[in-house]
């Protein structure tokens, strides 16, 4: 796709993939790319800075390394899903059947290219946060829960199958969005045609209230797996490394003995088959290069797109400013609050809204998104300044109840006006 510093390629490995052949991909990005590479929160691997004629040949690499596009629509599963618990059943036969069944069908051609399936596995790395257009949850052998449109908390509920019957449930509610055309999605059937879709579901699908919210997924740490070993998860800060630093990465995570490596939600990278022994040398290994091994490091805390000069549509060096931002607010960054660094006003690393966004090259929008209307305009450097600032006023303001009170209530108590003046901005 068309970016501001070039082409993205957009990489979803269906399986842990050798450390080799990502040694391969790091090389194949600095040879037809600008070396950027970068983990989305949703756990896919980007390759940035292609040219038109560039393409040719890093595609024909990725599909070597058997990372070539997939047939729609996309089927995202659990990153450790047949690796750290025991599976009812196993997730290649499972995608399997599923293709199968729609290669059956001509009208699945139609299915749009954003068009996803969830397949969640269980485990302690769970998707639950991961928005899709379906989404089939594993809880049993014998118990499959099947919803649509959203995270786990936000779809609808459509009801309970088992194993032989998901796969045909699921086929028939991907035609019937075909049916739409490429632009269909889930959420189109979220009101009275989701109730015509749920009633010619009825002999496939057994009612009864979704499976339990679990807690947060945290793919940094170790992963204990089926056989013994470990994964080891850490992540790239503000989710993006050179290729040759990678690279390096990979080459380490080889010499304490891991296998292979996978992208996971939440822009993290497991390192698969470790001893524990292994795992603790990995990640102080990785630590000392930069890297991001523990849940509470505040840089996970601000995100940031490519910026300047990496993207052209950028006027703001974003991720450089991320690490000074994430120093300065240090204190404020205890995990209820998300700083934003955008370097234009498309928010491509952070859709959602954040306490603060910084839009490049001054703009400043409160508890929104990179789109919104900015409430005020305040300079880099001024904004660094003005988070120290920040905490004073917070301290002076909740004294009392500073320790306990999360970073957002505070925000919110010192209200719109408050918050620019300590910040050093003007009101737009």
């Amino acid at each position: 796709m068309p970016t501001g510093d070039g082409l993205l390629a957009r990489l979803m490995p269906p399986a842990p993939l050798a450390l080799d052949a990502f040694a391969a991909l790091c090389d194949a990005s600095h040879a037809h790319g600008n070396g950027i590479m970068e983990v989305t929160q949703r756990g896919s691997l980007q390759v940035r800075g292609l040219s038109p004629a560039s393409a040719i040949p890093f595609a024909r690499t990725a599909a070597a390394l058997g990372l070539g596009a997939e047939d729609r629509p996309v089927i995202l599963a659990s990153p450790l899903f047949g690796l750290d618990a025991p599976e009812s059943v196993e997730p290649p036969a499972l995608v399997a059947a599923l293709r199968t069944e729609l290669a059956r069908h001509a009208d699945a051609r139609n299915i749009g290219p954003k068009v996803s399936v969830l397949i969640d596995g269980g485990g302690a790395l769970h998707l639950d946060d991961v928005p899709a257009d379906l989404r089939l949850r594993l809880v049993s052998a014998t118990r499959w829960h099947l919803s649509m449109a959203g995270n786990a908390a936000a779809a609808m509920n459509l009801g309970w199958v088992d194993a032989g019957g998901a796969v045909q449930a699921i086929a028939r509610i991907l035609i019937a969005i075909a049916a739409r055309g490429e632009t269909a999605r889930a959420r189109d059937f979220v009101n009275d045609a989701g109730d015509a879709l749920r009633a010619s579901l009825a002999g496939m699908l057994r009612p009864g209230a979704p499976p339990p919210s679990r807690p947060p997924a945290e793919p940094l740490g170790t992963h204990r797996l089926i056989d013994g070993r470990l994964a080891r998860g850490i992540a790239p800060p503000f989710g993006y490394g050179e290729a040759g630093s990678l690279k390096r990465l990979a080459h380490a995570a080889a010499a304490c003995g891991a296998a292979s490596i996978r992208p996971a939600p939440g822009r993290a990278l497991l390192f698969v088959g470790l001893t524990p022994a292994a795992a603790d040398e990995f990640a102080a290994v990785a630590a000392a290069d930069g890297w991001v091994v523990r849940p509470d490091d505040v840089r996970r805390h601000v995100v940031a797109c490519a910026g300047a000069p990496a993207c052209a549509s950028a006027s703001l060096s974003t991720r450089r400013l991320a690490l000074d931002i994430a120093h300065a607010a240090k204190s404020l960054l205890d995990g209820s609050i998300t700083i934003h660094v955008s370097g234009c006003a498309k928010g491509c690393a952070h859709p959602g809204a954040a306490a603060l966004t910084l839009i490049g090259p001054d703009r400043l929008v409160l508890r929104g998104r990179a789109f919104d209307a900015p409430q005020a305009k305040v300079s880099p450097t001024n904004f660094l300044a003005g988070l120290e600032r920040l905490e004073a006023e917070i301290l002076r303001s909740h004294k009392e109840h500073s320790a306990e009170m999360p970073c957002a209530e505070k925000l919110s108590r010192l209200g719109t006006q408050r918050l620019i003046e300590s910040l050093g901005a003007e009101s737009a």
